[in-house]
């Protein structure tokens, strides 16, 4: 297991609400994350990820900041043979983030 950085952490927490706001209207893409198996097929979802939320931001009023995915592809790339603790992690943040944004709709 690896004892990751306050700000490492921070870089995962961030991804994972720029996620889980993503996966309020494209939940597909949140399952298409954690059926990810290796560092390269974790990259090259978040970069699905990152131009889908560049499409809602364009729909609506609101833009979606995606500078924290692109935080986190580095961290991916520094920790290659740790991406499934890194996947795990964001995916925890992302259904948190998700789970406020459906609740608070209600």
């Amino acid at each position: 297991m690896v004892q990751f950085e306050h700000d490492e952490m921070e870089t995962m927490r961030k991804s994972g609400q720029v996620i889980g706001k993503i996966a309020d209207s494209y939940i597909s893409d949140l399952y298409q994350l954690d059926r990810t198996r290796s560092a390269e097929e974790l990259i090259k979802q978040l970069k699905n990820i990152s131009l889908r939320a560049i499409s809602l931001g364009n729909r609506s009023d609101e833009s979606i900041y995606t500078e924290p995915l692109a935080n986190l592809m580095s961290l991916i790339n520094k920790y290659k043979d740790n991406h499934d603790e890194i996947k795990d992690i964001v995916i925890v943040y992302s259904t948190f983030y998700l789970g406020a944004i459906k609740y608070s709709n209600r």
